[in-house]
């Protein structure tokens, strides 16, 4: 498991597992792999993506089997509401939610809306 740049470009593996198996003709196998938000964040950074490789050798034949999965990791929504009618060249509430899904506190947080009209957009400290 790595961390993948929005270039494409991998770092260097932070994860690795071997798992080894005898598997009956005809037959499956599952092996799942946990890996918590401590154990990622260290590696990514905001538009990154995690790269899973998996390679398996049938030790009988020699065959070897490769499968690559990327994960995308998605930024939580921000959720608009209007708070009252929205009528031209009045000033209109707007709400705005956003649910914190890590395990950790965020500090310094700042938003900023722009838009038609807006003439000089100032951030907001959440």
């Amino acid at each position: 498991l790595c961390a993948v740049r929005y270039t494409g470009v991998a770092g260097a593996a932070f994860r690795q597992e071997q798992h080894r198996r005898t598997l009956p003709p005809g037959e499956e196998d599952t092996v799942t792999m946990a890996v918590t938000y401590t154990e990622y964040q260290p590696h990514v950074g905001d538009q990154d993506a995690l790269k899973l490789t998996a390679a398996g050798a049938v030790q009988e034949t020699g065959q070897v089997l490769a499968k690559e999965l990327l994960v995308r990791l998605h930024t939580p929504e921000l959720t608009l509401t209007l708070l009252g009618p929205a009528v031209v060249g009045q000033e209109l509430p707007v709400q705005v939610v956003f649910q914190n899904p890590l395990p950790r506190a965020l500090s310094g947080a700042s938003l900023r809306m722009e838009g038609a009209g807006i003439a000089c957009p100032k951030p907001a400290s959440l």
